[in-house]
C-alpha cells in the first residue's frame, strides 16, 4: 500500500515534464516551416528580380554555352576518290640476251640511242660457222633446183627429182634464216628511240636468257596506273576529270582518266585506271609515286556543311542545330534532322528530312554543338 502511494506523485512529475517537452518541439517545428516558407517566398521574388536584371541591365552577362556557327550556303558538291598511283613509260624494256660471253658494250647509260643500234654484241663465233655453213648448203640446194626445175621444165627427168630438188631447197632457206635469226638474238639491239637506263652486263660476263642485260626507256609518252576498290565500278567512267599530285616532286595537273579496266584483280577486288601524263613533265620517272583524286560525283546545288556539325542520336538518326537569332550574339538552338548524301575531305552533303525544314542561309552550330540542346539560348562567339 505505501509503494502505490509513493508512484503516484512520480508518475504526476514525469507526466507534467513530458508534456512540457512536447510543446517546445511543436513550437520550434511550426517556426521551422514558417522560415521555410518565407525562404522559399524570398527565392522567388530573388529569381524574379535577377530576371528581370539579365533582361535589362546589359552590364550584367548571362552564363550561356559558348558555340561557333557557319552558314548553310547552298552551292556545288564534288566527291572525289583518292587511289595511289604509279608513273608507267610506254616505252621501257629490259633487253636480255639468248647466252654467251659479252664481247663488247657499245654505250652507256645516259647515252640517246635509235631503233636497231647495236647495244651490245654477244662472243658468237661458233654461231657464225653455223652461219657460213647453213648459207653454203643454202646456195648449194637452190643451185641444185634451179637446174632440176629447168631439166623438168623440159620434161627431162621425174617428177619424184623435182620434188625432191625442191624440198631441199626450202629446207636450206629455212635453216638458214632460223641461224640468222638466233644470231640476230644474240646479239642485243635498240627496240625503239630511247635513252639507256642501264647497264647490267661488262665485257667478258656471261649473259643468260633469265638476267637483262641493258634497260632502255622512252619518257617521251608516260601514264599513271592505279588501283579502283570495285566498289567504285559504277561510278567512274572514262574521261571523268582527275586531280594529280606528285608529293616528292611538290607538283600538281589536272587531267582525265583515259581508260579503266573492264577486268576485276582477284587478289584485291580492284580494277585499274590510267591517266595521260602531258608532255612537259621533265621529272617523271617509271614507277614514281603519286596521289590521283578522281571525281565520281557531282551535285551542282547541294546544302553543305562541315562534317563534325552533323550529329547522330542513340536510334542513329542524324541531325544539326540551327540558331534562331533572339538579339545581340545570342540565339535559341533548334534542332533539324537530315539526311547525309556524300561526305569528302571534311565537307558534307546534307538534306532536310522534312521538306523544306532548310532552305539556305540559316546558321548551323559548329563548334560545341555537343554542349547544345533543343532550345537552349546559346551566346554565337566569332571565329
Amino acid at each position: 500500500m505505501k509503494k502505490t502511494i509513493y508512484l503516484i506523485p512520480l508518475m504526476a512529475m514525469l507526466a507534467a515534464c513530458g508534456t512540457k517537452g512536447t510543446s517546445d518541439v511543436a513550437q520550434k517545428v511550426a517556426e521551422r516551416d514558417s522560415l521555410k516558407a518565407e525562404y522559399a517566398a524570398l527565392g522567388v521574388k530573388i529569381k524574379e528580380v535577377e530576371t528581370w536584371l539579365i533582361e535589362n541591365d546589359s552590364s550584367i552577362r548571362r552564363n550561356l554555352s559558348s558555340v561557333t556557327a557557319v552558314p548553310l550556303a547552298p552551292g556545288s558538291f564534288a566527291h572525289y576518290v583518292d587511289v595511289h598511283g604509279v608513273v608507267k613509260a610506254d616505252k621501257s624494256a629490259a633487253l636480255f640476251a639468248q647466252g654467251g660471253r659479252v664481247k663488247r658494250v657499245y654505250v652507256k647509260a645516259g647515252d640517246k640511242v635509235r631503233a636497231g643500234q647495236m647495244l651490245i654484241t654477244i662472243d658468237n663465233d661458233m654461231a657464225q660457222k653455223q652461219l657460213a655453213q647453213a648459207q653454203a648448203g643454202a646456195e648449194l640446194a637452190k643451185t641444185a633446183f634451179d637446174r632440176q626445175k629447168a631439166l623438168w621444165d623440159q620434161k627431162i627427168g621425174s617428177e619424184m627429182q623435182f620434188l625432191q630438188a625442191k624440198s631441199q631447197n626450202e629446207q636450206a632457206v629455212a635453216g638458214l634464216a632460223a641461224l640468222q635469226e638466233q644470231i640476230r638474238l644474240t646479239n642485243i639491239t635498240a627496240p625503239f628511240d630511247g635513252v639507256v637506263d642501264e647497264i647490267m652486263m661488262r665485257e667478258g660476263d656471261m649473259a643468260g636468257p633469265m638476267q637483262p642485260a641493258v634497260r632502255v626507256v622512252n619518257l617521251s609518252s608516260v601514264q599513271l596506273e592505279a588501283d579502283v576498290p570495285e566498289s567504285y565500278l559504277g561510278t567512274i567512267t572514262n574521261g571523268a576529270p582527275v586531280k594529280v599530285a606528285f608529293p616528292s616532286l611538290n607538283e600538281t595537273f589536272d587531267g582525265e582518266l583515259a581508260h579503266v579496266g573492264q577486268f576485276i584483280d582477284p587478289s584485291n577486288r580492284s580494277f585499274k585506271v590510267t591517266v595521260h601524263v602531258p608532255k612537259g613533265e621533265a621529272l617523271m620517272r617509271p614507277n614514281l609515286l603519286s596521289e590521283i583524286s578522281i571525281l565520281d560525283k557531282k551535285i551542282d546545288s547541294a546544302l553543305v556543311v562541315p562534317s563534325r556539325t552533323v550529329l547522330q542520336d542513340v536510334e542513329g538518326n542524324n541531325y544539326i542545330y540551327v540558331l534562331d537569332a533572339t538579339k545581340d550574339n545570342e540565339a535559341v538552338a533548334r534542332k533539324v534532322m537530315v539526311k547525309r548524301i556524300s561526305e569528302y575531305n571534311g565537307k558534307l552533303s546534307i538534306a532536310p528530312v522534312e521538306a523544306g525544314a532548310l532552305k539556305g542561309g540559316e546558321l548551323v552550330v559548329d563548334e560545341g554543338a555537343k554542349n547544345v540542346t533543343e532550345g537552349n539560348t546559346v551566346r554565337v562567339a566569332k571565329k
